[in-house]
């Protein structure tokens, strides 16, 4: 997919580096992670993304590594509760989630409630900042990824964590030096996520009703920059 960027330099090649992002499993980085400053620019980055109204319906929460520990037994007891017959493995597993990363954020939805701006496009816009702080780590040579799962969903954990009412826990982002290179994604074609209306359903258009505007069109029939 990269190959037709290599001729291009300054700001399209950045298109190629996005191209080539891919989510790295914490199992795969090692240290370091980012330092404060690059940190702060990955901010920045989220801060960047499409918000309607600047509202910011989002944040990050900071697990240093001096309070890990303590974040391994919320991990471990939220897993309890979850599975009472957890065996020493999965517990294991459970504190590793907490522990392993070199950097490790939580990311919080907080959708402002007396917003005139609908809450789906809050979550649209918390998510857009989202794919922005990983395209930033990505830039900056990190990898990373967004682990959600269960225990973002346990009442008890999130609170432990800080998580306000009215907040939501959406997941963990890993960031660290990639130690081992992931798996190639899988190639997925653009025309799985595109369409083309036709506009069969205007007053006067061609056609006797809704059936006959869901015509699909060729992958050969899109026109580049159409």
């Amino acid at each position: 997919m990269t190959t037709q960027w290599r001729h291009m330099t300054g700001a399209e090649r950045i298109l190629e580096v996005l191209l080539t992002r891919r989510s790295v499993s914490p199992r795969r980085l090692q240290s370091p992670g980012p330092n404060p400053d690059e940190l702060d620019a990955i901010l920045q980055a989220g801060l960047r993304a499409p918000d309607h109204g600047g509202l910011h319906p989002w944040r990050v929460i900071e697990f240093r590594l001096q309070n890990r520990e303590a974040l391994a037994w919320c991990f471990e007891q939220e897993k309890l509760r979850r599975d009472p017959l957890a065996s020493p493995t999965d517990l294991r597993r459970a504190r590793e989630h907490a522990t392993r990363p070199p950097l490790l954020l939580g990311f919080v939805v907080s959708p402002r409630e007396r917003s005139k701006i609908p809450a789906r496009e809050q979550w649209l816009g918390a998510g857009a900042a989202l794919g922005n702080l990983l395209a930033a780590a990505h830039q900056l040579g990190y990898g990373a990824i967004v682990l959600s799962g269960e225990r973002c969903f346990d009442e008890t954990l999130v609170r432990q964590v800080g998580v306000q009412p009215g907040e939501y826990l959406a997941g963990f982002i890993s960031m660290g030096t990639i130690r081992e290179a992931p798996p190639q994604a899988r190639e997925t074609l653009s025309q799985d996520v595109w369409s083309c209306w036709q506009g069969d359903l205007l007053p006067g258009a061609a056609g006797d009703g809704p059936a006959d505007s869901v015509q699909s069109i060729r992958p050969s029939e899109r026109v580049r920059g159409s």
